[in-house]
This record gives structure tokens, C-alpha cells and sequence, in this order.
């Protein structure tokens, strides 16, 4: 009797439009920069008051949480080679991350509160995919525009008395433009219906605000208190996809 081979299912092809939904974790790496001027350098009672302040205020306001969002693309498969193009745009639901610190200043004895706060609502990512087929596993690799907002307060407090007297900040909510590079592995279950993996970098670049205080006579000068924050933003997502093919 003869032995007959078993017949392997067919590779599916990975040209055509697709559609899909995901889910994954997010970690957000925040940067902060405070810096002082004008008032700040009045004399040295002020600078003393100054340095604290720098000293204190946060170096970063990492947060991490969920991100759940859709994705819409096109594959072309030349031999084993796939290319395309994705886009894709998710909703985050990451931890407000708020430091706020109350602190004495030893040489003047000035009571001074500082908050900052940072917050990412959503993530909109365009680029191409080059993938290599191993019938129905899709290795790739994938890099183009990412689009993000973020939210970012700061504001000084001092207090007499225990009421406060003198504030400096603001706030910006801003929509950035930057990039991201990442890869991902995935995997065709039929012709149509297929699952993935992916691990994206998204740099956001920074954004920040001016703020100024007008000076009175009540800190012994009528020079303008002025700085600048800034926060910079760079994201780590890792994610998983179901997606149908048309």
C-alpha cells in the first residue's frame, strides 16, 4: 500500500484592504523642566527661594495604563515580501500623574507650595509596514507620524500666614506631531482573520509655557517674577490585534 502525504492547507496571500481592533499597555515617559528668572535673582533671600524651588520641582512625571483604539490598512505581497500601509488611533486611559510638594525655605522661612501635573488623552499613528511572509507568519517592521495631545500645569505658590499671596504657573493642552519606529509579529488563522503583536516607540517631542508674575513691594522689588515649564513626551506601547481581511 502506498503512503500518501498529507496535504498541507495552502498559504493564505496578504494583499488586500483590512480592518481591526486593539488593545495594550502604555507607559508614558514624561521629562519636566522648571526654570526662573527676573525676581527670581532679585538678591539672595530671592535666590535662595529659587534654588528650593528648582530642587523640588519633578524631574518626570511617568505614568503608565490602557490604550483600546482601531486600525485600518492595506498589505501588497511581492513573493515572500509584504508591503503596506496602517493607520491607527486609540484612546488612553493613563493615570493623571500629579507631584505635589509643600516646603519651608530654611534661609528666609517662606511656606511654598508646588504642583505640576501632566496628562495624554489619545494616539493617532501613520506609517508603512515591510514584512517578510513565512506562509502564515508575518514578521515586520513599521516607522512613520504619531500624533498625540498633552496636558501639562505648573504653578508656584507662596503663602503668609497660611494664606496664599503670590502665584506664578499656567497650563498648556497641546497637539504634537512627532514619530514612532516599532515591529511587530503576526499570525493568519484563514484567509481572512488574523492576530498580531506590536511594540511601538512614540516620541512626541516637548512643549511648554512662559508665565510671569508682576513684582510688588511686599518682596522688596518691582521686578517681574518670570520662568518656563516644559515637559517632554516619549511612549512605549505594546499591543495586541485581531484583524479581518476583505
Amino acid at each position: 500500500m502506498k503512503q500518501v502525504a498529507p496535504v498541507l492547507p495552502p498559504c493564505p496571500s496578504w494583499t488586500g484592504f483590512y480592518i481591526g481592533g486593539f488593545g495594550g499597555y502604555k507607559f508614558a515617559a514624561t521629562d519636566t523642566n522648571l526654570s526662573l528668572a527676573g525676581g527670581w535673582d532679585a538678591d539672595a533671600l530671592d535666590r535662595a527661594d529659587r534654588d528650593l524651588i528648582l530642587a523640588k520641582s519633578p524631574d518626570n512625571l511617568d505614568t503608565s495604563g490602557a490604550e483600546a483604539g482601531g486600525l485600518i490598512g492595506y498589505n501588497y505581497q511581492l513573493n515572500k515580501w509584504v508591503l503596506g500601509l496602517e493607520a491607527s488611533g486609540g484612546y488612553l486611559w493613563l493615570d493623571e500623574s500629579h507631584n505635589t510638594g509643600h516646603f519651608t525655605v530654611p534661609a528666609t522661612g517662606d511656606e511654598y507650595a508646588l504642583t505640576t501635573s501632566f496628562k495624554t488623552h489619545y494616539l493617532v499613528t501613520v506609517g508603512p509596514r515591510i514584512g517578510y511572509a513565512f506562509c502564515r507568519w508575518l514578521p515586520y517592521v513599521t516607522g512613520g507620524v504619531a500624533i498625540g495631545d498633552i496636558d501639562f500645569h505648573q504653578e508656584i505658590t507662596q503663602f503668609f500666614r497660611g494664606s496664599p499671596f503670590f502665584q506664578e504657573g499656567g497650563s498648556t493642552s497641546d497637539t504634537r506631531v512627532g514619530w514612532m519606529v516599532g515591529g511587530g509579529l503576526q499570525y493568519a488563522f484563514t484567509d481572512h482573520w488574523s492576530a498580531r503583536v506590536q511594540y511601538q516607540y512614540v516620541d512626541l517631542g516637548d512643549t511648554g509655557f512662559n508665565h510671569s508674575t508682576p513684582g510688588h513691594t511686599f518682596i522688596n522689588t518691582f521686578e517681574d517674577y518670570t520662568g518656563h515649564s516644559e515637559v517632554e513626551l516619549r511612549e512605549h506601547n505594546a499591543s495586541f490585534a485581531i484583524m479581518y481581511k476583505f
